[in-house]
């Protein structure tokens, strides 16, 4: 299969879409079990936990997520939960925490014009929106690398090395957008002399 193939398929990226989204009450395990339903594909092995009781609770104990209400939660909850599950794919639990804590403290509450439901609808707007330009960036990144060595004889090699350029690029790519998130939240949140960072 060649790779523009391959590249289509590892694009189509599980979501929650909004619409899909219950606006009821669930227990935890219900909570559990539409995650992993609507996420499953986003997993790297079938044995992998999108979530888990454990993860919910450690969540909420390092105030990540606001506490249920007589064990049940809100769609709200449901929404910090999913973009918990994208963050800390890349960032420490500490900047997740920075991250998410003035849209819980600003807008958790339903009284507000924005909701947290607005929100999350427009921000999955965008990033959809951005998909294309993600795949161009990609598939440019892919043919750059296909040309370096192009004097090495042996095709076995060449194509092993052209593989690792593509992956160091990409790990490349992946490293300074990471550097620029940390020092985004690092400007939000300076950092004081403990280690501890701290709002402005």
């Amino acid at each position: 299969m060649e790779f523009e193939e391959k590249f289509e398929k590892w694009m189509q990226l599980d979501c929650v879409l909004p619409e899909d989204l219950p606006n009821i009450e669930l227990y935890m395990d219900q909570i559990t079990t539409f995650l992993e339903e609507q996420l499953q594909n986003t997993k790297r092995y079938d044995e992998d936990k999108i979530f888990t009781k454990t993860m919910i609770n450690n969540y909420t104990k390092n105030h990540l997520l606001p506490p249920s209400n007589k064990k049940k939660y809100s769609r709200n909850h449901m929404i910090l939960l999913i973009y918990i599950y994208y963050l800390k794919n890349f960032l420490s639990i500490s900047d997740i925490q920075h991250l998410l804590q003035p849209l819980t403290e600003g807008f958790y509450n339903e009284q507000k014009d924005l909701s947290f439901f607005d929100i999350y609808q427009e921000i999955f707007t965008l990033e959809h929106q951005h998909n294309d330009a993600i795949k161009e960036s990609i598939l440019g990144t892919f043919r750059k690398a296909q040309e370096t060595f192009p004097d090495l004889k042996n095709e076995k090699e060449q194509t092993a090395l052209q593989q690792f350029a593509f992956i160091s690029l990409l790990g490349y790519d992946i490293y300074l957008r990471k550097q620029m998130i940390e020092n985004i939240i690092d400007e939000l949140y300076h950092t004081t002399e403990s280690g501890k960072k701290k709002k402005k």
